[in-house]
């Protein structure tokens, strides 16, 4: 038990990241809507929005839309300088983590433009032609890759050099992705089909996470991931767990109407 120990935080931290970015983004979606006067109801994959005909006709949804994005931006771009001011502390995976998700989200709608999610109801609403859509599409396609390949460069160094090069690098990365995803599918119950199979796609970015871990250096000699779970850890993780199942009921946004 004592020698696997390292994989376990890693696990933990990346169902509590994905949350937690997911938790921001749509609450992004939901602050936004409430702001504008708009009526909504945060879920835990989506903000179903209640707009009059003069809100839609002033594309209301677009500056609504846009916001979940952005948010994910801003904390994953915090998250990084965080990241390398804090180094060699204890937040320092869980930072990494949410620079990943944050900025990875970001990236991933970008990809998206031409097809569904935030950026391509924007491009809908401003009627951006498909070629800038499509070419939207690809930068946001190598943003996500690069953001992951470089995140997996960061997250080799905390597997054992007693492990084996390949074994600590697949590790450190494989296992939190299939297991961190599967936990987080698991929380978000009940989901239809289709989400579960695209929070499954998602993961597969983390293969490039893996192609980067090994490109990497060589770890030191125990790691850095040998310490187990903190309280800490486990606290945020049931704190993410409790409000992503008040979300899966549905939490009204309702302005005050004005005056």
């Amino acid at each position: 038990m004592a020698r696997s120990a390292w994989v376990f935080r890693p696990i933990v931290w990346f169902a509590t990241a994905s949350m937690l970015t997911t938790i921001v983004h749509e609450l992004a979606h939901a602050c936004a809507a409430y702001v504008l006067g708009v009526r909504s109801t945060l879920f835990n994959y989506t903000v179903d929005l209640d707009l009059t005909p003069g809100q839609a006709a002033e594309h209301q949804q677009a500056v609504i839309g846009i916001a979940g994005p952005l948010a994910c931006l801003a904390l994953g771009l915090f998250a990084w300088l965080a990241y390398k001011r804090w180094r060699g502390s204890d937040v320092e995976l869980p930072l990494l983590y949410f620079s990943v998700f944050g900025i990875g989200t970001f990236a991933g709608n970008l990809m998206s433009a031409a097809f569904v999610g935030d950026f391509s109801a924007v491009a809908v609403a401003l009627h951006v032609p498909m070629a800038f859509r499509y070419g939207i599409a690809v930068v946001g396609a190598l943003s996500t890759i690069t953001v992951h390949f470089l995140g997996g460069r960061e997250l080799a160094q905390w597997a054992p050099a007693n492990v084996g090069r390949v074994v600590g690098r697949l590790g450190i990365i494989a296992l939190p992705a299939l297991l961190g995803t599967a936990a987080v599918v698991l929380v978000n119950q009940p989901l239809p089909a289709a989400s579960v199979a695209a929070r499954f796609a998602e993961s597969f970015f983390w293969f490039f996470a893996a192609l980067g871990a090994l490109g990497a250096g060589r770890p030191s000699q125990y790691g850095r991931g040998n310490s187990g779970l903190r309280w800490v850890d486990v606290a945020v993780t049931v704190f993410a767990v409790l409000i992503v199942r008040l979300m899966v009921q549905g939490i009204p946004f309702t302005p005050q109407p004005a005056h």
